[in-house]
């Protein structure tokens, strides 16, 4: 999930320079008329609390853009660490019942295997940043059917965790 620094904003709610100010360390990539997209799980930690309190978290989430991919989360192994240490108690409890889910998932499924078994705890990390999943965490919306998830992201994302591993 991604977000421009407009949409940090709106849900900030703050200036548009203010939230370039916030986000100039925070990694981006370009998208649509050269706007800087934000992944949403790295940029959520730069909002104040109060703003945390005032319900920017689930306006940011709602305004995010979802990729097409929504199973290849890419590099994102240290942001999905650095969100998922930032998270609620709530959140996190959303998170570990999701985690829980994927990992019986994998466990029962064909493509349980030495390689996957061998990033198990890394799938279970990045697992936090799949859009369907921060979205529940975030926003309390339904939770992605993680059995059917599972062995597909873990697919996906292995190849990553396998090639930084060597």
């Amino acid at each position: 999930m991604f977000i421009s620094q407009r949409n940090y904003a709106d849900a900030a709610p703050c200036c548009i320079e203010t939230a370039g100010r916030r986000l100039k360390g925070v990694p981006y990539h370009d998208g649509p008329n050269g706007a800087r997209l934000y992944h949403l799980s790295a940029a959520l930690p730069t909002l104040r609390p109060r703003e945390i309190a005032a319900g920017a978290v689930v306006r940011m989430a709602e305004s995010a853009t979802v990729p097409d991919d929504v199973l290849y989360v890419g590099d994102a192994l240290e942001t999905a660490r650095r969100y998922v240490e930032w998270l609620d108690p709530e959140a996190r409890r959303r998170l570990a019942m999701i985690q829980n889910r994927f990992v019986v998932s994998l466990a029962n499924s064909p493509v349980c295997a030495p390689p996957v078994v061998e990033n198990l705890e890394s799938l279970r990390t990045l697992i936090a940043v799949q859009p369907g999943v921060m979205a529940h965490v975030l926003t309390g919306a339904s939770a992605p059917e993680v059995g059917q998830l599972a062995p597909a992201f873990a697919i996906v994302n292995n190849t990553f965790n396998m090639r930084s591993a060597a």
